[in-house]
């Protein structure tokens, strides 16, 4: 656990302990688990996306009905997230020490990355479909919905690499000793 610097205020200390709890640990312990974990954000936060962005478009409560089902199961996944990487990205740097920046910095170069990639994707295909004759009214909801789903892609895909480059912790089952030097 990171000790807090000396210019870390009393929010800085009590985001490191509640980013570091350990009673938390027992769920990501294993690479198998957080990826599990990532997976079934991954999956609550489309159902979510899709609730918010489908009422638009259908007059049925279903859409409704899956976000009311999605957003109780996303929180605790979002906390698992923050809790497996300890608050990488939720933390002040002024917290974090020089590892931790480095792979933050990682994670953020990756992201964004990826995400311009989607966006420039997206692009491409509403640029292609404006070319083969749809008119600008029939792409304003495709668009409104592809940019929602971008927004939330590059609001959470820090998240969801920070969680998979996670590494496991070392196991304290056999202590360490000095080789023999003869």
């Amino acid at each position: 656990m990171t000790t807090p610097r000396s210019n870390a205020t009393r929010y800085d200390t009590w985001m490191l302990k509640t980013m570091n709890d350990g009673r938390t640990k027992r769920y990501h312990a294993t690479r198998r688990a957080r990826r599990r974990i990532v997976v079934a954000h991954i999956a609550a936060t489309a159902v979510a996306v899709a609730g918010m962005v489908t009422p638009l478009a259908v007059s049925s409560p279903w859409p409704l009905a899956a976000l009311a089902v999605a957003a109780p199961a996303w929180i605790p996944l979002m906390g698992l997230l923050n809790s497996m990487t300890r608050g990488l990205l939720e933390l002040r740097p002024r917290v974090l020490d020089e590892r931790q920046l480095a792979e933050r910095g990682t994670v953020h170069a990756l992201a964004y990355r990826i995400s311009s990639s989607a966006m420039a994707a997206a692009l491409l295909g509403f640029y292609a479909a404006w070319l083969t004759g749809a008119g600008l009214d029939a792409l304003a909801a495709p668009l409104a919905t592809a940019g929602f789903g971008l927004l939330v892609l590059h609001w959470l895909l820090p998240h969801w690499i920070a969680a998979l480059r996670v590494q496991d912790e070392p196991e304290d089952d056999e202590p360490w000793t000095a080789p023999d030097p003869t």
